[in-house]
């Protein structure tokens, strides 16, 4: 499930400095609207609405568990804590997920880092960086990776 960021005022939002609530009830709402705004302001309405989509032709499954999930988890506790902003988490998070070998992660999260204040060269740079950590043939992968990416309209 790859949820993530795109947007120019994402660096200062309000949801910065939200703290992660309980798993009540009303603590977990908090936390799903805490994980949308950060979503909407890194990568926009129309991708948050295409991740919390369910099936067309039938109930939402198990992929809207898993988009949930990553709401509240990922982006409505650990997105919104204090102590890094969001520039810093999406360095750190690319940087991650070229260690793990994740394509499709790493393409959100490359347009998530642009919004967020990161420039294409920086990314650039912080796949050559990753080469003596994550090996020469995964640093080259997130290296086309986010070269594709940064090709798109709009980058």
């Amino acid at each position: 499930m790859s949820l993530t960021e795109q947007g120019s005022s994402a660096q200062g939002s309000s949801a910065q400095g939200s703290s992660a609530q309980g798993g009540s009830a009303q603590g977990s709402s908090a936390r799903r609207l805490a994980g949308e705004e950060v979503v909407r302001e890194m990568l926009g309405a129309d991708f948050l609405h295409r991740s919390m989509a369910g099936p067309a032709d039938g109930p939402p499954g198990p992929g809207a568990d898993l988009a949930r999930l990553a709401l509240e988890q990922c982006y409505g506790d650990i997105w919104t804590r204090p102590g890094l902003d969001r520039r810093s988490r999406s360095l750190i998070t690319l940087g991650i997920l070229m260690a793990q070998g994740r394509p499709a992660e790493l393409r959100n999260h490359v347009r998530g880092a642009l919004g967020n204040g990161l420039t294409p060269e920086e990314i650039l740079e912080a796949t050559l960086h990753s080469a003596p950590y994550v090996g020469l043939p995964a640093a080259g992968q997130a290296f086309a990776t986010a070269t594709e990416t940064l090709k798109e309209p709009g980058h």
